[in-house]
C-alpha cells in the first residue's frame, strides 16, 4: 500500500514538472519573481514583508525593486499566477487595455459578493457591460451630480455642523460617517436613515470591514481554512454580516416593490424596478440578486473610500498648520463665512483642490487596486502574460515616485498649482481609468469637496492641549486608514 501511494506521489510530481515545463515553453518570457514554493507559493513572503515594511503596497514595491522589473510574478493561492504592476508606464498600459478588464472569481471574491457573480465592481463580461451602462445612465436620471444631489449633500453638511456645534475635542470619522451613509442611502433608496437604524447600519459596516481585515486575502489563497479555522480566518463573521446586510437591503427593496409605480424615477431602486418590470427584465440580469449586489457596491465603495479620504484630509490639516492657514484664507476670499460652500465654488478654489489631491497622493486609501483577470494571452512591456492571470496594480508606486513627485513623503499642495491655478495631473489614478473607472467618481468628489470645505470654513483644527501632536500614522490593510486621533475643533468667527 505504501509503495502504491509513493508511486502515485511520484507520478503527480512528474506531471506537475511536465506541466510547468510546458507552460515555460509556451510563454517564453514570463515576468520575474521569487521562487514559488509548493502549496504555499509566495503568501508567507508577502505577509512577512507587509508586516515589516508597513503594508502590502510597500512590500510589493520592494519586491519590484529587488527583481528590477515593473512587472512582478507571484503565486498567492489559487490556480492562477498573480502579476503585480508598478510604475507609471506599466500601470497606464494595463488600465488602457481591455485585455485586463476581467475580474477573478476566487473564494474571497465570492464571499464579498455573497456568492453572486453580479453587480458592478466584481463582475465582468457582457452582463457587466449591460448593467454598468444602465447604472451610469440611471445616476444621471435620479439627480446624480445635479443640483438636487448637491443640495442634499449640503443638507447633510448642515447636520454635521449642527452636531459639532461649539466644537471641542472630537474624533472626525464618527462625525462624518452618518452624513456619507445618508447621501448614499438617499441616492439609492430615496430616504435618509432614522437615528436608530443609522446606528445599526454603521455598526454593521464596521463589523464587515473588520471581517475583511481579518481574512486579509487568506481565504482567497486558502479557502479550505473556513473548515478548520472559521473564526480565525474571519469566515464566520463574514457569513453572519453578509446575511444581516442582505436582510436590510431586501427589506428596502420589498418596500419599494409594494409602492412602485412603473415609470417613476425617485431613486436608484425605482430605476432598477422600471427595468425589471417594464424593460429588459430578469432574463437580461435585472433581478433581485443583481439589485442587492449593486446596492452593496454603491454602499461599500462610497462609504469606505469617501470616509477614509476625508479622515486623512482632516488629519493632514491638523499636522500641516501652514497649509490649513492658506486654505482658510482661500475659503474666506472665495466663499466667506456666512454661506455654505457650493459646487460652483470648486473652479475658483485651486488651493482647496490641490490640498485634496495632495492628501490623496500622499496616502491613497486604496494603494493597490484590482484584482483584474487577464481575458486573453497578451504581452506587457515585453513579458508574456497568460490568460486567466490575476493582476494587482500598485498605485502607491506612482504616488511616491520621486521622478514624478519630488520629496514624495512631504505634504506639498503647491506641486499641483501653476501660477495660482490648479495644474492637471493625469498620473493620479485614485478612481481608476478606462471602462473600469469608478462610475461614482463625480458623486465622491462632490461629497469630499463640500464636506471638507464646509467643516474647514467653520472650524480651525488644533492639536489637543496636553497630548502628543498627531502624526501621519497609517493602519495598512485592504484599505489604508488613519490610526484614531483626537482633534480640538475651534469655531471660527462668522463675518
Amino acid at each position: 500500500m505504501v509503495s502504491v501511494e509513493l508511486g502515485l506521489l511520484l507520478v503527480a510530481i512528474v506531471l506537475a514538472t511536465i506541466g510547468f515545463k510546458l507552460q515555460k515553453s509556451r510563454y517564453r518570457r514570463l515576468p520575474p519573481g521569487p521562487y514559488q514554493w509548493p502549496f504555499v507559493g509566495n503568501v508567507k513572503l508577502l505577509r512577512g514583508l507587509s508586516q515589516k515594511l508597513g503594508g502590502q503596497h510597500e512590500a510589493l514595491l520592494e519586491l519590484s525593486r529587488r527583481y528590477g522589473s515593473p512587472v512582478l510574478r507571484l503565486k498567492l493561492g489559487g490556480r492562477s499566477d498573480t502579476i503585480v504592476v508598478s510604475g507609471i508606464e506599466c500601470i497606464h498600459a494595463v488600465l488602457s487595455s481591455e485585455d485586463y478588464d476581467g475580474r477573478p472569481w476566487n473564494y474571497f471574491v465570492q464571499l464579498r459578493n455573497m456568492g453572486k457573480k453580479k453587480g458592478i465592481t466584481m463582475n465582468d463580461g457582457p452582463d457587466w457591460r449591460e448593467i454598468r451602462g444602465w447604472f451610469v445612465r440611471s445616476m444621471r436620471s435620479v439627480g446624480f451630480a445635479k443640483r438636487e444631489m448637491s443640495d442634499f449633500i449640503k443638507h447633510e453638511l448642515t447636520e454635521v455642523l449642527q452636531n459639532i456645534g461649539d466644537g471641542g475635542v472630537r474624533r472626525i470619522k464618527p462625525v462624518i460617517v452618518p452624513a456619507i451613509i445618508n447621501v448614499l442611502w438617499t441616492f439609492a433608496t430615496g430616504n435618509r436613515f432614522d437615528e436608530e437604524r443609522l446606528k445599526h447600519f454603521t455598526n454593521l459596516m464596521d463589523r464587515r470591514a473588520q471581517a475583511f481585515d481579518m481574512s486579509g486575502g487568506v481565504l482567497a489563497a486558502y479557502p479550505w481554512l473556513r473548515y478548520i479555522a472559521p473564526e480565525w480566518s474571519g469566515y464566520n463573521l463574514l457569513v453572519t454580516v453578509n446575511s444581516e446586510f442582505k436582510a436590510i437591503l431586501m427589506e428596502t427593496i420589498d418596500s419599494h416593490k409594494k409602492n412602485h409605480v412603473l415609470g417613476s424615477e425617485a431613486d436608484l431602486i425605482d430605476m432598477f424596478l422600471n427595468e425589471m418590470y417594464g424593460g429588459k427584465g430578469p432574463e437580461a440580469g435585472f433581478d433581485d440578486d443583481q439589485l442587492v449586489i449593486i446596492l452593496l457596491d454603491v454602499l461599500l465603495a462610497g462609504l469606505n473610500i469617501t470616509a477614509l479620504t476625508l479622515e486623512f484630509l482632516f488629519l493632514n490639516m491638523l499636522i500641516n498648520r501652514d497649509a490649513q492657514r492658506k486654505l482658510h484664507e482661500e475659503i474666506d476670499r472665495v466663499i466667506g463665512r456666512d454661506k455654505l460652500p457650493d459646487l460652483n465654488d470648486r473652479p475658483k478654489m485651486a488651493y482647496a483642490e490641490a490640498v485634496i489631491l495632495e492628501s490623496q497622493r500622499l496616502v491613497p486609501v486604496v494603494p493597490v487596486i484590482g484584482p483584474r483577470r487577464v481575458l486573453r494571452d497578451t504581452v506587457l512591456l515585453g513579458y508574456d502574460v497568460p490568460r486567466e492571470t490575476v493582476v494587482l496594480i500598485n498605485l502607491h508606486s506612482i504616488n511616491h515616485d520621486p521622478g514624478l513627485y519630488p520629496e514624495p513623503r512631504a505634504f506639498r499642495p503647491e506641486r499641483f498649482l501653476d501660477n495660482g491655478l490648479r495644474r492637471k495631473d493625469d498620473n493620479l489614478l485614485f478612481f481608476g481609468k478606462g471602462k473600469r473607472q469608478c462610475p461614482g467618481v463625480s458623486l465622491a468628489k462632490s461629497a469630499v469637496f463640500l464636506i471638507f470645505v464646509g467643516i474647514m470654513q467653520r472650524y480651525e483644527l488644533v492639536p489637543v492641549p496636553g497630548q502628543e501632536p498627531p502624526s501621519l500614522q497609517v493602519k495598512p490593510g485592504m484599505t489604508m486608514s488613519a490610526k484614531p486621533f483626537d482633534v480640538l475643533l475651534v469655531p471660527r468667527t462668522l463675518d
